[in-house]
């Protein structure tokens, strides 16, 4: 087994010498390139914050864009790449010998010319470089915090360049796989710098190209259930341009670094009717950058937007200076823009389903910043019919290895009102072979006893399967019977085998002192920093399919990568993406018109008009 998860295994056995919580990696949305009919023009810069600009500039090679993979990246946003292909699965060549992963491919460049601020030709003598940063998988810090999985030696991250001539790719710079801990210790800096000159005239030509590549291995493990994703390595700010130097790692850019948030205090999303002022927070976290060589004065904001596109609470931080991150890797500190105060609470009495766009913004407050797509950054706050710890995204499979043939696993959820549930969706990761799909579980409701999950309120007479959907899309199991629940209550499995079950674990959401695990007996909580993707739903609408029929004459499909919408009703049209971000919004003002959204990478999106259910479109 690997380092990283041996030594959870180590930390875990002081509470148990029966039973351990395991993490294996997983994925995440997965697109291909937008084809362009022209090279494109220098400079070339790509910091992952904009999906749709990572879409039009690369060939992702089942690599996936996202903003969590791994911590605390030069910028919001980084592109993986791991073991699986782009359809979620591991790559058929997967064994524990070296294969190949994902291949990430720029889009052909104009490597011969630039136009600005006049045309000329380039030559070997105008310091043409490409630089990025890297870090590899597994994160770093304490092994319970960690995301993703640790590339081992033999594994590696590559990059060729590609001659146009002779339609030939050249090797040019490798890593071999590590720890992200040892290279700070070489480095004081845990995401890497690389600047590479390109002075052959064989790659100064129109149609230059550059591409990423991974290899991989996998464990040799006997387990059922744990061979999964591997061997990541994230890359981030990828800058190629003229004048520049080895060492020129700096811009004039102020930006986000981490996701933006939940307003709620435990929760991503929740019911709205179980929704009340005390589940908001107090105040919020943000990671905001400065990567100028100077410190520099930002002004940073937030609104908070109603399905109708209007305010209904602005926050002003004012102007604050941000020290420079290259001087001991530091992040604003000011309060008033680090750690803003929350003074608004959400109405209660919501009908569900509703949502909310919270909206970040931070700018250079003099002479403007280099780069402003990482500037701004959403969440979007939903109150429907279940509750979410998870934010939507798996950074790992989460399991339980155990010598008892029968394994339970609980997630507690306090209701403030009485509510009927009906049904639980989960993520189940994807392993070599499916082995997992073959684990039988039960679904099981407990109350509560101080704290820890107590008697068996609920548990079906019919053993149940992990099944799979697509990238990021959940199966919904329903209750054989509707339960009426209230205060305290956990949910969850119990397995019927001790074999690893690979559950989604979102990392960058920490619900683990809800979470709780029994194989013998007594009840442990969890110390792994995450959240499990397991989300309880009620009410029996929650019974019928996102994509139902409703009573309007509402029609939404997809065709040639855009969203259309015919409909007899007016309100708003928004359109979110499986992580929950709102992608795009527009008012129809007049019944019986018909609208098309900007074209959209590939994926699956949920389109909702006015206070109608959503509804599921896939963009192919």
């Amino acid at each position: 087994m690997r380092r990283g998860l041996l030594i959870i295994g180590l930390l875990l056995s002081v509470l148990s010498v029966s039973a351990q919580e395991v993490l294996m990696p997983l994925k995440h949305q997965r697109g291909a390139q937008r084809k362009s009919a022209e090279p494109l023009l220098l400079p070339f810069f790509d910091d992952f914050s904009d999906t749709t600009l990572s879409f039009a500039q690369w060939n992702l090679g089942g690599a996936n864009v996202n903003q969590g993979y791994a911590p605390l990246p030069p910028t919001i946003g980084m592109v993986t790449l791991d073991a699986f292909d782009a359809d979620g699965m591991l790559y058929p060549t997967a064994t524990s010998q070296l294969f190949g992963g994902d291949t990430v491919t720029s889009c052909p460049i104009r490597l011969d010319s630039i136009f600005s601020p006049y045309p000329r030709s380039l030559t070997s003598g105008d310091s043409v470089y490409l630089s990025f940063f890297y870090l590899p998988g597994g994160g770093y810090g304490n092994m319970w915090e960690r995301l993703g999985d640790i590339p081992e030696e033999v594994d590696s991250l590559i990059l060729e360049f590609y001659a146009p001539n002779t339609r030939t790719w050249h090797y040019v710079w490798s890593v071999a796989g590590c720890e992200a801990d040892s290279l700070f210790a070489h480095t004081n800096s845990y995401w890497q710098f690389v600047g590479l000159l390109i002075d052959d005239t064989a790659f100064l030509q129109k149609g230059f190209q550059f591409r990423f590549r991974n290899y991989c291995s996998l464990d040799n493990v006997t387990k059922k259930g744990i061979l999964s994703n591997a061997d990541q390595w994230n890359i981030d700010y990828v800058v190629l341009n003229v004048d520049r130097h080895r060492g020129d790692s700096t811009s004039r850019d102020l930006a986000f670094v981490n996701p933006a948030t939940s307003l709620l205090r435990d929760f991503q999303a929740m019911p709205a009717k179980q929704y009340v002022d005390s589940e908001m927070k107090d105040s919020l976290s943000l990671t905001i950058t400065n990567l100028f060589a100077e410190e520099l004065a930002s002004n940073y904001g937030f609104r908070i937007v109603d399905e109708a596109g209007v305010s209904v609470h602005d926050y002003v931080g004012g102007y604050e200076n941000v020290p420079v991150y290259w001087r001991g890797n530091q992040y604003q500190a000011s309060q008033p823009h680090a750690r803003p105060v929350l003074n608004y609470a959400f109405p209660q009495g919501m009908q569900a389903p509703t949502y909310y766009t919270v909206e970040h913004g931070v700018k250079e407050g003099v002479r403007g910043d280099a780069y402003s797509q990482n500037d701004t950054i959403r969440f979007t706050q939903v109150f429907d019919n279940y509750y979410a710890y998870d934010d939507g995204t798996p950074e790992n499979g989460y399991g339980i290895t155990s010598t008892s043939s029968r394994v339970r696993l609980a997630c507690q959820f306090r209701l403030n009102v009485e509510d009927t549930l009906t049904a639980v969706r989960l993520y189940f990761n994807r392993t070599l072979n499916d082995e997992n799909g073959d684990i039988r579980f039960l679904i099981t409701v407990w109350d509560d006893a101080g704290g820890r999950p107590g008697n068996i309120i609920y548990q079906d007479s019919e053993r149940r399967r992990p099944l799979f959907r697509g990238l990021n899309q959940y199966v919904q199991y329903n209750l054989e019977e509707p339960l009426v629940c209230s205060g305290t209550i956990y949910i969850g499995l119990e397995q019927t085998s001790a074999d690893y079950i690979n559950l989604g674990f979102d990392r960058n959401n920490d619900a683990s002192s809800h979470v709780f695990f029994l194989t013998s007996a007594s009840w442990q909580t969890s110390i792994l920093r995450g959240a499990l993707m397991l989300r309880p739903y009620f009410g029996q609408q929650a019974l019928v399919s996102l994509d139902r029929p409703d009573d309007s004459n509402t029609k939404v499909y997809a065709e040639s990568g855009h969203i259309v919408v015919n409909t007899d009703q007016m309100g708003m049209v928004c359109v979110y993406d499986m992580l929950g971000r709102e992608v795009y919004k527009s008012a129809l003002k007049q019944a019986g018109t018909s609208l098309h959204t900007p074209s959209l990478p590939q994926g699956v999106y949920l389109v909702k008009v006015g206070k109608q259910a959503a509804k599921k479109v896939i963009v192919l």
